[in-house]
């Protein structure tokens, strides 16, 4: 009998044990995913992110993109913006614009589409041989996302589409 009670404690044991993992670990996982165990969101001055680019691609008599040009030049809702800055060139020598965005939650996908779909238009715009330059600049600029924000930058004629990328990660890697 003695044996029998001894097979019991041990299977007594062996449950508390379990259960005594189990508890911890999910107390565990509950305190991580409340102290930093998901993704940062990204928190930038768009000022400061323009700044940057600003210094590897200058735009030449350069215009404030403003509500306007948001909405009727670029084809953005703005229903789908938090917060905007941006400059385009005023000289038909370049071809250098440089445009941040902060979409309000939940519409950076709606954003990054527009603006891809403005860059497209650009793009397209091939009937005049005197702009052949500026159309393949606009060809090689991406629109890149950065967890709510979308940026847009074309490269002036100068400048290459890297040194603009590599400026543009920088800025948002603080």
């Amino acid at each position: 009998m003695r044996i029998h009670h001894r097979k019991i404690g041990i299977r007594k044991w062996a449950v508390i044990i379990a259960v005594t993992v189990l508890v911890l670990y999910a107390i565990t996982a509950c305190g991580s995913a409340g102290n930093g165990g998901t993704e940062e969101t990204v928190q930038v001055s768009i000022d400061d992110v323009i700044k940057q680019v600003k210094s590897v691609n200058p735009v030449a008599d350069e215009r404030v993109i403003d509500d306007f040009a948001l909405e009727h030049e670029m084809g953005l809702d703005p229903e789908n913006i938090a917060e905007y800055r941006g400059v385009i060139t005023n000289s038909q020598n370049d071809c250098a614009l440089i445009f941040v965005a902060k979409a309000k939650e939940g519409k950076v996908r709606e954003v990054k589409s527009e603006l891809t779909e403005y860059l497209d238009g650009l793009a397209a715009n091939d009937l005049y041989v005197e702009f052949a330059d500026k159309i393949e600049k606009t060809k090689q600029a991406r629109v890149l996302v950065f967890d709510d924000y979308a940026v847009l930058v074309i490269p002036g004629l100068d400048v290459e589409n890297a040194e603009v990328v590599k400026a543009v990660n920088s800025a948002f890697e603080g």
